[in-house]
């Protein structure tokens, strides 16, 4: 592992620890606060809890941008591998990123109306946008987790393990987001097969940004 592609892996790991703690609490602590159980009782927590919304959208602005960093880096970091699928992982993390620009700015169009109250109804179809929208990019972002899988298979440094993880947690993401897409399930079927998914979905990416960050300081200090 050369310098570049040690300091490639590195400025990916730390960005995806960044990217999973801000994701932690825009989607998993905001999002999930302020949803209520009919349109006019979400309304209402955005309307009690607008610095609390508008914090959540940074933590989206945080995901955007080092969702473009991860992708940079860590096709700087398999270049050497297969120059071509390393090019063609960080395009599809990349158009999966324009994708969750698209439904971020839905959140962004709510943060606009001045009494949420007022417009209930329309504040459910923007969150409705925003979850579709970047269902459909998770779909990209699962066949990118692929294309990880399959250059870390092909590695001489990175773990196989790691490979496979990856292999299986963008084939979760992508089936059932193809699925949620087609409305194959209800909602709540889904979010139920969702919820014992998440840990391994989550899992192979997360792992790998431990292991960069291992590698990177390990061979930091080895040269110095």
């Amino acid at each position: 592992m050369n310098k570049i592609e040690k300091r490639s892996g590195l400025i990916a790991g730390i960005s995806l620890i960044i990217m999973a703690i801000a994701a932690g609490f825009s989607y998993g602590y905001v999002h999930s606060s302020l949803m209520g159980e009919n349109p006019l009782a979400t309304a209402q927590n955005l309307a009690n809890n607008s610095g609390l919304f508008l914090a959540g959208i940074a933590g989206w602005i945080v995901i955007i941008i080092t969702d473009i960093i991860v992708a940079l880096s860590l096709c700087k970091f398999f270049k050497s591998i297969n120059q071509k699928i390393s090019r063609l992982t960080a395009a599809v993390r990349l158009i999966y990123t324009v994708f969750l620009i698209l439904a971020v700015y839905q959140l962004v169009a709510i943060s606009y109306i001045e009494t949420p109250t007022f417009f209930a109804n329309d504040i459910v179809t923007y969150l409705d946008r925003f979850e579709q929208i970047w269902s459909f990019g998770l779909i990209l972002f699962g066949l990118h987790l692929i294309g990880l899988g399959y250059l870390s298979v092909k590695s001489v440094n990175v773990p196989k393990l790691l490979g496979y993880l990856l292999y299986l947690a963008g084939f979760l993401y992508t089936v059932a987001h193809v699925i949620k897409q087609n409305s194959v399930l209800d909602i709540e079927t889904f979010q139920n097969i969702e919820n014992v998914t998440a840990l391994p979905m989550a899992l192979g990416e997360m792992l790998l940004a431990v292991w960069l960050i291992y590698k990177g300081v390990k061979r930091s200090k080895k040269v110095e």
